[in-house]
């Protein structure tokens, strides 16, 4: 599993500068505007799980999936390797929106760091399985539709909670990080679904 992690980690890692540098601009332009702060959060979410399912189109072009079924227990340790980096991808997007939060002194910093971890955890959930069966391109199609869908519903909801005085007097404290949790427990029934998907593969 080390070694389809550090492909991955190597592949995906232009993607993450280019990330951390416009997180950068986009945190340095709101923080001297009325740019929204919850279509920042959002697109952090989207932009690192986005980075993490391109990879697909490399295994597609590159043919990595026949290389995982050539090795002992490669199609698993793929599948294993991309949950990891999908939890890894998670822990980051809450570090970053919990020092933005902190930077524009809003209330309930953990609570929203909280929050976007946990919706990085059940878009990688959602997204795996996909991609796994359709593979880098038609996946993509499928996802552009689900992923359309969900964030307008999402953004609504985090603007309306931040409006109504933060997610830290909605919600108790320690009930938000039951988000996190959740978003765990789908993650690994989505790895389960995914190495059945990839086992039952002819490559």
């Amino acid at each position: 599993m080390t070694g389809f992690l550090k492909r991955d980690f190597y592949l995906i890692s232009g993607t993450l500068r280019f990330y951390i540098l416009l997180i950068g601009l986009l945190a340095l332009f709101a923080t001297f505007s009325d740019f929204n702060i919850s279509f920042l959060s959002l697109y952090m979410v989207i932009f690192a799980m986005s980075g993490m399912m391109g990879l697909f189109s490399y295994d597609d072009m590159n043919r990595w999936q026949a290389y995982g079924a050539a090795v002992p227990a490669g199609r698993r340790a793929m599948v294993d390797a991309r949950c990891l980096l999908a939890v890894l991808l998670a822990v980051w997007v809450a570090a970053v929106q919990f020092l933005l939060e902190l930077l524009w002194r809003e209330e309930g910093a953990l609570s929203m760091a909280a929050t976007y971890g946990g919706l990085s955890l059940f878009y990688a959930a959602v997204s795996l399985p996909v991609f796994y069966r359709f593979g880098g391109t038609k996946a993509r199609t499928v996802m552009m539709a689900i992923v359309a869908a969900l964030s307008s519903l999402i953004g609504m909801g985090v603007t309306a909670l931040q409006l109504s005085g933060g997610f830290g007097r909605v919600f108790p404290p320690v009930a938000i990080f039951a988000l996190p949790l959740a978003g765990l427990a789908a993650l690994a029934l989505s790895r389960r679904i995914s190495i059945g998907i990839m086992e039952r593969k002819k490559l």
